[in-house]
């Protein structure tokens, strides 16, 4: 079953490459949970989040995720 919050802890920055379902993406300072992931012809990837429309990241941008221990 998936959290239903972020995991405590400080956010560790991710490229496209390095996200993983079910880790907690932060936008515009609020966590979002992956749901599905969906790669791009240029390295990037097309993030789902839930409650969120999709997320277009570039293969080169990175940007804080929180991590559930694995």
């Amino acid at each position: 079953m998936a959290a239903s919050h972020p995991p405590g802890g400080l956010p560790e920055l991710c490229t496209a490459l390095a996200l993983h379902v079910g880790d907690w993406l932060e936008l515009d300072g609020k966590p979002w949970q992956i749901t599905d992931l969906r790669f791009r012809c240029d390295g990037g990837r097309v993030v789902h989040l839930a409650g969120r429309p999709p997320f277009t990241m570039g293969p080169r941008s990175a940007l804080p995720v929180y991590r559930h221990d694995r």
